[in-house]
């Protein structure tokens, strides 16, 4: 986006500076999924901190960056995306005021960009305007660490760990209640279905069952964890996210001849 900078209207510089909406998580999680993606893909390479210097002066890494807006004023108007320079440009209305200058986005990006604005522009970005570095914003995965105590169990002595201390809190809240503890049997065939994902012989639960020595949960699970079931069935979910196939699948059907040993690389290392 570089042309952002030809002269147009300008905007009242009383909001450009304004506090930020109260933003819901909802907002928040739209603007993390879908604009901020969208602006890093589309606009950051002239209008970001990596531009040096941004085109037209605007910047849009940062969210001080579009309320202090460019040569031409400020860039979004929250909640009213018609008379938003950024929607105007977008829109390719006007021959003199075109971003991205080389084609028109899609129409999706376009409502991305427009739902943002009129939803009040939630933006979570805190970074150094002088360097576009990201802050920590309002999102939990940008907060600094910081020691904590699990909520303090009272009338019961449910919890076995200090995590299931935050899950009880949690069920109190909700006014609902610790399910009882599973029979051994329950739990052998969870655990089975759990690690190497299939029900367990009639055997496997003979053994557990009879198996009253202290520990004997523990030996199940480390048995379940040393059989090359396990990684079969946890390194699926690895392979799907990288679109493992031994072929293309289409018509052709073009066979990979060494996709497999990727395959069996992943198993063996969870294994």
């Amino acid at each position: 986006m570089s042309r952002l900078a030809l002269p147009l209207l300008i905007l009242l510089p009383s909001t450009a500076l304004a506090a930020p909406p109260a933003a819901s998580p909802a907002r928040i999680a739209e603007f993390e999924k879908h604009v901020r993606p969208l602006l890093i893909r589309r606009c950051y390479s002239c209008h970001s901190a990596q531009a040096a210097p941004p085109k037209g002066g605007l910047r849009l890494d940062t969210r001080q960056g579009w309320q202090t807006g460019g040569d031409s004023g400020t860039a979004i108007r929250p909640g009213r995306p018609d008379q938003s320079l950024l929607i105007q440009a977008v829109r390719y209305r006007d021959d003199s005021l075109q971003m991205p200058p080389k084609q028109k986005l899609p129409a999706e990006e376009i409502r991305i960009l427009e739902r943002w604005i009129t939803n009040g522009a939630v933006d979570p970005r805190t970074g150094n305007p002088s360097t576009g570095r990201r802050g920590t914003g309002d999102h939990w995965a940008f907060q600094t660490l910081s020691p904590g105590s699990p909520p303090i169990e009272t009338g019961s002595h449910w919890s076995r760990t200090p995590v299931d201390r935050f899950i009880l809190a949690r069920l109190a809240a909700a006014g609902l209640a610790p399910s009882p503890p599973a029979d051994r049997r329950t739990l052998v065939r969870r655990i089975c279905f759990d690690l190497p994902g299939r029900p367990p012989s009639p055997d496997k639960v003979a053994t557990f069952l009879s198996d009253n020595r202290p520990g004997a949960w523990e030996r199940l699970v480390d048995r379940l964890l040393n059989t090359p079931h396990y990684g079969q069935r946890w390194g699926r979910h690895w392979l799907d996210v990288a679109r493992y196939a031994d072929s293309n699948g289409l018509d052709e059907n073009v066979a990979h001849g060494n996709a497999w040993r990727y395959r069996d690389w992943v198993i063996d290392s969870l294994n």
